[in-house]
């Protein structure tokens, strides 16, 4: 066969097959690209020629080059640079500092995606810090007129350190959203695109692109150094895998930007340089645009803080035996009292070996699934009792209701929706307290924790502090925020509230009319 026929064969099935399938990654570098043309071309001379212009190996390679060309066009317009400018920075330069200025170079800056044509931008967490203490600028190419516009920040809508995402919005119009592609076709060795601002030089509207192969999918982030706030804790969802690896340049500023497939649409979003410090810069991770990611997008562009979903136990592996036997899951080595797991029955040695028909292997199988569940989620469970290097044990089937997980080791949430509150207190679950206020008396029957009293008020007149366990409003017992609030909600008196003891009898303590 000619060498232009086997190529444009391939472009046209890939849409069938999945974006951008070719054999085992053969194409990751144009040489070989070249190299695969020319065999191809070679292998048909030897053959009686078919009907048709002649083919050659430019031609061949030209057909993928269009394609990528083709692919980096449709999605450019969605891709965004952005400059961090801390106040200190500005400070007395304030009138110095002109973001359109050709000029000017920001000392901190990475990429963002349109997700809103209202104007509405998508960006790594970590890329943006604190925005009480900083700007932030975005260059953006406006339809139709084709004129560069620099955009200063309007409001930072949401960010969410667990997943590692934040959405902006500038005053912008008529921008292009940019398209998801399927990331459940995803294979190793396919092709991949990169658009976003390295170095900060698409600071003229216009995203540099780079192109490689995916690596693999299913990656952990690198291990950060452990404050000793995160203890042994994941920091972020990625801790506990997820993410695609890609052999593609990833150079300072890429972060943020949209990782493509053949067809132009995004399949996931740069989060990470290298692996480690000082290894080889080309390569990095992303994180991909399933299902969790969307999610969490929208309640992100609606200005809400993500929450995120906790069973209550800890998990250790299989023994080795027990693999050699066939056996597959994870024993769980503790379950915590009152959580969704000891009220579904788990106990100490039961081995999870499916989560809603996922298997479970190993134990990041087990927790960056419900990593990416909401609380209150209903969760099945297959698991075997009595499990042994002797005995397979009796299969069951739990089913769990998901409580609340502490998600800030990575920094803050924040969110245009103020978080609710009741005569200067706020209430979550109780699995979610700060470890810094950690080692308060608790209810395993239910209770709700005290993440923050203000100063001065009636919550605080009455005695409560940041760190308690509230059981009962009245003499009904609350086991989530949700409850507690509907509770007090319109009350017009002073409130009884029970906070929880050691002895387990509660202190009555009655919070007042502001």
């Amino acid at each position: 066969m000619h060498g232009q026929w086997f190529f444009s064969r391939l472009i046209r099935q890939a849409p069938s097959d999945g974006p951008g399938i070719f054999p085992g990654g053969l194409f990751g570098l144009l040489p070989g690209l070249l190299l695969v043309c020319l065999i191809v071309d070679r292998a048909a001379m030897a053959q009686p020629p078919e009907p048709g212009p002649p083919s050659s190996a430019l031609e061949s390679a030209a057909v993928l080059e269009g394609a990528l060309v083709e692919a980096i066009s449709s999605a450019e317009k969605s891709v965004v640079a952005i400059a961090r400018v801390r106040h200190s920075e500005a400070g007395d330069q304030k009138q110095e500092l002109d973001p359109s200025d050709p000029d000017f170079i920001p000392n901190e800056y990475a990429s963002g995606v349109v997700v809103g044509a209202d104007g509405l931008i998508l960006t790594n967490y970590h890329v943006l810090g604190d925005p009480e203490k900083n700007d932030y600028f975005v260059w953006v190419q406006r339809r139709p007129y084709k004129v560069l516009q620099v955009q200063k920040v309007d409001k930072v809508v949401a960010g969410d350190p667990w997943t590692d995402l934040a959405v902006l919005r500038i005053a912008a119009e008529n921008l292009q959203p940019v398209r998801y592609g399927d990331v459940t076709k995803l294979r190793k060795g396919m092709i991949v695109l990169v658009l976003g601002n390295p170095y900060a030089i698409a600071r003229d509207g216009e995203a540099s692109a780079g192109w490689g192969i995916l690596a693999n999918t299913g990656r952990k982030a690198t291990p950060r150094t452990r404050s000793l706030e995160a203890g042994s804790q994941r920091e972020t969802l990625h801790h506990s895998g997820g993410l695609l690896q890609l052999d593609a340049r990833l150079n300072l500023g890429t972060s943020g930007g949209a990782v493509l497939n053949l067809k132009g649409e995004m399949i996931g979003l740069v989060t990470a340089q290298t692996p480690l410090d000082g290894a080889d810069q080309s390569a990095g991770f992303a994180i991909p645009a399933d299902q969790v990611f969307r999610r969490t997008v929208e309640h992100l562009k609606a200005g809400r803080k993500i929450q995120v979903g906790f069973l209550g136990v800890s998990v250790r592996p299989l023994d080795i035996k027990q693999h050699h036997q066939g056996y597959k899951g994870v024993r769980i080595d503790q379950v915590l009292a009152g959580s969704g797991a000891d009220r579904a029955g788990m106990r100490i040695g039961d081995v999870i070996t499916h989560v809603d028909d996922h298997p479970v292997q190993v134990r990041n199988d087990l927790f960056h699934y419900l990593g990416g569940l909401a609380p209150e989620t209903r969760v099945r469970f297959d698991i075997r009792r009595g499990q042994s290097a002797s005995s397979a044990g009796e299969e069951k089937k739990l089913e769990a209701v998901l409580s609340k997980r502490y998600s800030e080791l990575a920094g803050p949430a924040y969110s245009e929706l103020s978080d609710p509150s009741w005569r200067g207190i706020r209430v979550d679950y109780a699995t979610a307290m700060p470890p810094r206020l950690s080692g308060h008396p608790s209810d395993p029957l239910g209770c709700v924790a005290v993440v923050h009293v203000q100063l001065d008020s009636p919550a605080w007149k009455s005695g409560l502090r940041a760190g308690a366990y509230v059981s009962h409003v009245g003499k009904t017992r609350v086991e989530n925020p949700l409850q507690f609030y509907r509770l007090v909600q319109g009350r017009d008196a002073e409130v009884t509230l029970i906070r929880c003891r050691d002895d387990r009898q509660g202190e009555l303590l009655l919070v007042p009319l502001p």
